[in-house]
């Protein structure tokens, strides 16, 4: 299953646009797709880790929840790492993406 190259070519941009992009942060939260995070920081952050979020989304799970491992190394690009959670319940695919010095985004899917 081969993702849309566009998919994942902006996914790339916008997760270099958050390693670069001064993030509204007040309570040093590392989950950045946590909702604690989301009440404290500025729109236009909310609005970067949102468009990650679905991006990652669309292009990191199968139609029954899988992860899709040569899509996650596709869209890695420097400062940034992404991995799937071991930890999940087993109904459900969870991967964090880590961005250096910033914190992490988590994206899941449940599995059928």
């Amino acid at each position: 299953m081969l993702a849309n190259p566009h998919l994942l070519a902006e996914l790339r941009s916008h997760l270099r646009e958050l390693l670069t992009h001064d993030l509204a942060n007040p309570d040093q939260d590392p989950h950045l797709s946590g909702v604690m995070f989301f009440c404290v920081t500025d729109e236009p952050s909310r609005q970067l880790i949102e468009r990650i979020e679905l991006l990652a989304s669309e292009a990191f799970f199968d139609a029954r929840g899988r992860a899709i491992t040569h899509h996650m190394k596709a869209a890695v690009v420097e400062g940034v790492q992404i991995k799937r959670c071991r930890s999940a319940p087993a109904d459900e695919t969870r991967i964090r993406i880590i961005l250096s010095g910033k914190g992490y985004i988590t994206v899941s899917m449940a599995r059928a």
